[in-house]
């Protein structure tokens, strides 16, 4: 009888250890995420508000995760300056933003379909801006036109570096595809670069160069992206 009830016993430690396997990742299996807005029956893709456009985790083990997220935003506007017989001129500007996020994971047993994790991050943020302008005014905001007159104006560029803890769940609503919500609480350290300005008239070039206006130095804590979608590979 003990016999027989060991090994029933075994059979269900079995069955429920595949039925985990089901849903969660294993030692070997990679996961994607994207954040979402707009809540879960009217989703959208979006970027993380205060983390990755994309994230991926590699699980080196069951329960041990590292994680790699990164984020990349580039934005360019122009804007129209007119001279009173139908000339034209313009001001252009650009801006790159870009993060990347390296950390691990240590996740808990949980339940069936609920992953519970710690971690934590190494931050690394780069931001650097550019402004032209060709027959106007250096002045995106309202620019005039002004005949011969040219220049470009580049950075200040920002880099920043930065560690954060965070902790998180994942719930895994079918097999291998799931909704995290995620918190963090850390440091950033930011450090702006040289400003360097050229400007060109009928007069002749000048170029000026600004030095760093300084750093800034943060900890706060941060919701990184209020829903996760994530599918594991």
């Amino acid at each position: 009888m003990k016999k027989i009830l060991l090994v029933f016993g075994l059979a269900i430690a079995g069955l429920a250890a595949n039925a985990q396997s089901e849903f969660k990742p294993t030692k070997g299996d990679v996961t994607t995420e994207f954040g979402l807005t707009g809540g879960v029956l009217n989703s959208n893709f979006n970027l993380n508000e205060a983390g990755s456009l994309l994230r991926f985790r590699y699980f080196t083990q069951e329960k041990t995760a590292v994680r790699l997220g990164f984020n990349l935003s580039s934005t360019k506007e122009t804007a129209n300056a007119y001279g009173p017989n139908g000339e034209t001129g313009s001001v252009k500007r650009s801006q790159t933003e870009f993060l990347l996020n390296l950390g691990l994971e240590k996740h808990f047993t949980g339940t069936e379909r609920l992953s519970t994790y710690v971690g934590g991050d190494i931050l690394f943020a780069y931001a650097n801006g550019k402004q032209d302008y060709s027959n106007s005014t250096n002045n995106f905001a309202s620019p005039v036109y002004q005949a011969n007159v040219s220049g470009e104006r580049k950075g200040p560029s920002t880099l920043g570096v930065g560690l954060r803890a965070v902790a998180g769940a994942d719930y895994y609503f079918t097999k291998k595809v799931y909704l995290g919500v995620e918190g963090g609480f850390g440091f950033l350290y930011q450090k702006q670069g040289k400003t360097t300005t050229t400007n060109t008239n009928p007069a002749g070039s000048t170029t000026v160069t600004t030095e760093s206006a300084g750093n800034s130095f943060s900890i706060e804590p941060s919701v990184i992206t209020g829903v996760r979608i994530g599918f594991v590979f």
